[in-house]
C-alpha cells in the first residue's frame, strides 16, 4: 500500500499548495501553465520502461487527448480558485465526489452495472455533497460562491469520464505505455491551452511570470505527475475497485483534517457530517 500512501500524499500537497498560492502572491493560472509542460516531460520521459511513442495525429486517442487537456486545465483553474476561495475541505469533497458523473457515464455509455449499492452511493453522494456545502445562510445565497466548487465537481467529473471512455474505446486494454502516452499528450495539450492564454494575458494585461510562479509551477506539476504515476502504479498491483475508494476516503480525510487543523478552516457538524457520508458514499459507489 505504498503506492497509495504517495497517491494520497501528492493530492493533498497540490491542494496545499492552491492554498498557499494567495498567501504568497502567485499567479495560479502561470504556475498552472507551467505545471503542465512539467508534467508532460515528466511523462514523456518516464523511465524504467522501454515504451515505444506513438505520436501520430492520427492515432485514436489524439482528439481524447485534445478534449482531456482543455478540461485538465479548466478543472485545474477551478479547483485553484476553489481551494483558496472555498477553503481545502470543500474542495477535496467536490473532486472526490464527482466520482458521480462517470459513474452515470459508465452506466449509460459504456454499459457498467449498477446494483442496489451503487445505485445507493450515488444518492448519499448528492446528499454529502449538499451538507458539505452548507455553511450558514449568507453562503448559500451567493451564488458566485456555490458556482466554485460546483465547477469543481462538474469539471473534474467529466475530465474522469474522458479518461474513461478513451481507456474503454481508444486505447489498448492494459496497455500501461498507451495510457502514460495518453496522459502525458493530454498535460501538454493543457499546456498549449495555457500558453496561448498566458500570451494573450501577456500582450493585454501584462501579466508576467515571475520566479516565484515558475517555482510554484514547477512543485505544482512534479506532484501532479507523480500523483497519476503512484495512482497507474497502484492499479497495477491493486483492482481498481479497491484501490480508488481508498485514495477517495483518503485524501478527503486528509484534506479535511489540513484545512481545519493548520489553515484554521471552519467546519460546522453538519459539514463534518457531510464528510462522514461522503466517505461511505464513495465506498458504496466503489463497492457496487
Amino acid at each position: 500500500m505504498i503506492y497509495l500512501f504517495f497517491a494520497v500524499a501528492a493530492s493533498t500537497l497540490i491542494l496545499v499548495c492552491f492554498k498557499l498560492f494567495e498567501r504568497y502572491k502567485i499567479d495560479s493560472f502561470s504556475a498552472i501553465t507551467i505545471n503542465y509542460i512539467v508534467g508532460a516531460l515528466f511523462g514523456f520521459g518516464y523511465t524504467g520502461r522501454n515504451f515505444t511513442l506513438t505520436l501520430s495525429p492520427v492515432a485514436d486517442w489524439m482528439i481524447m487527448s485534445l478534449i482531456t487537456g482543455a478540461l485538465l486545465i479548466l478543472g485545474f483553474v477551478m479547483f485553484s480558485i476553489s481551494a483558496r476561495k472555498a477553503g481545502i475541505a470543500l474542495t477535496a469533497i467536490s473532486s472526490r465526489m464527482s466520482v458521480i458523473i462517470p459513474v452515470i457515464i459508465g452506466l449509460a455509455v459504456i454499459g457498467d452495472k449498477a446494483g442496489p449499492i451503487k445505485i445507493t452511493g450515488i444518492l448519499l453522494a448528492l446528499i454529502a455533497f449538499y451538507l458539505t456545502l452548507k455553511k450558514d445562510k449568507a453562503l448559500v445565497l451567493m451564488a458566485n460562491v456555490i458556482f466554485i466548487p460546483v465547477s469543481v465537481f462538474l469539471l473534474m467529473g467529466l475530465n474522469d469520464s474522458a479518461v474513461k471512455i478513451t481507456q474503454h474505446f481508444f486505447l489498448p486494454a492494459g496497455n500501461e505505455a498507451a495510457y502514460v502516452t495518453y496522459a502525458a499528450s493530454a498535460f501538454a495539450v493543457a499546456f498549449v491551452f495555457g500558453a496561448i492564454i498566458s500570451v494573450y494575458r501577456l500582450l493585454k494585461q501584462n501579466v508576467k511570470i515571475k520566479p516565484i510562479d515558475l517555482l510554484a509551477g514547477v512543485t505544482l506539476g512534479l506532484l501532479n505527475w507523480y500523483s497519476l504515476f503512484y495512482l497507474l502504479k497502484g492499479l497495477e498491483l491493486v483492482q481498481v475497485s479497491v484501490f480508488i475508494p481508498l485514495l477517495n476516503v483518503s485524501v478527503v480525510i486528509l484534506s479535511s483534517l489540513t484545512g481545519y487543523f493548520i489553515f484554521r478552516e471552519k467546519l460546522k457538524t453538519i459539514n463534518w457530517v457531510g464528510i462522514a457520508v461522503s466517505v461511505i458514499a464513495i465506498y458504496l459507489i466503489a463497492a457496487g
